[in-house]
């Protein structure tokens, strides 16, 4: 009996050590690890880049060295530009006196017949291309745009056995003919206009006239030019404001281009030679034509 009270004694006795021990190497952990949490030092900002580093487009974000700009690869410099560096966009503008009129004129025929709605139209127009010689204008200037022959109709009600319907019936015919003329000498613009009204009659139609350049490339570098300087007089505004450094050109496009014309809308139609006479002389001014030119450039950025 005393020798089982001794062992369970024992037994009571070798727990409780061990649950010392247990406690022991717990808090020793929960201290150790308290400890190595207080050395843990926050991440610094990037403070230290040498001078002249350019981030330049990168799928990893890595800063890439200005000697080694041209050896970043295409798929560093892939993706999508405007999230990295600074994307902007430039526009130039360049205002030039026009050296050439395009004059559309249209002339139309109704008659109940195509033949003879044919005839008046072809007598018209070549009253209208002969006054355009006479004015000086050259053969290879007159382009025909459109031609074309349609018939004209009317709806009216018809009674039969069955009883009434509409029905759609013609009762003549539209010949219309349509050709661009260009004029060189801006100066004989209202002559042109005034001697092809009053030859071809009644049934000259003047659709539009426009200005602008017979050669509008020559002036396209211009444009090309204060285009790239707007963008980059924008980027460096905004590296300015941001307090970054403009880095070299890592990306450029251009988006457009173009050279829109003036135009006066002038309608010359359904009057008498005898009547177009009492007018006084067409007067026409045409203004300046803008030739454009427009990029979207991405420039990379340097830490100063």
């Amino acid at each position: 009996m005393l020798e089982i009270i001794r062992d369970r004694t024992l037994a009571i006795l070798g727990a409780a050590i061990a649950l010392v021990l247990i406690t022991s190497v717990a808090c020793s952990s929960d201290t150790n690890d308290k400890s190595s949490l207080s050395t843990v030092e926050p991440i610094a900002q990037i403070t230290n880049v040498p001078a002249g580093t350019i981030f330049a487009p990168s799928s990893e974000g890595v800063p890439v060295g200005l000697n080694d700009l041209a050896s970043v690869s295409a798929r560093q410099i892939g993706g999508n530009l405007q999230q990295v560096g600074i994307a902007v966009s430039g526009r130039g503008t360049v205002a030039v006196d026009p050296d050439i009129a395009t004059l559309s004129i249209h002339v139309e025929a109704r008659e109940t017949t195509v033949s003879k709605a044919r005839q008046i139209a072809a007598e018209a127009m070549d009253r209208a291309l002969k006054a355009l010689e006479r004015s000086g204008v050259n053969e290879s200037d007159i382009v025909t745009r459109n031609f074309s022959i349609q018939p004209q109709s009317t709806y009216v009600e018809r009674v039969s056995d069955l009883g009434e319907y509409g029905q759609s019936i013609i009762i003549g015919y539209v010949v219309s003919n349509s050709i661009e003329v260009t004029i060189r000498n801006l100066d004989d613009v209202g002559e042109v206009i005034d001697s092809a009204s009053e030859d071809a009659g009644d049934e000259i139609r003047i659709n539009w006239i426009t200005f602008g350049l017979d050669n509008p490339a020559m002036y396209g570098d211009t444009a090309r030019e204060l285009a790239a300087h707007d963008a980059h007089a924008t980027a460096e505004l905004y590296a300015r404001t941001l307090g970054v450094e403009l880095g070299p050109v890592v990306y450029l496009q251009e988006t457009g281009g173009t050279s829109p014309a003036p135009s006066y809308g002038a309608t010359a139609s359904g009057f008498s030679e005898d009547f177009a006479r009492s007018f006084a002389p067409t007067q026409i001014s045409s203004g300046d034509v803008d030739v454009t030119a427009s990029v979207s450039v991405v420039f990379a950025i340097v830490v100063p």
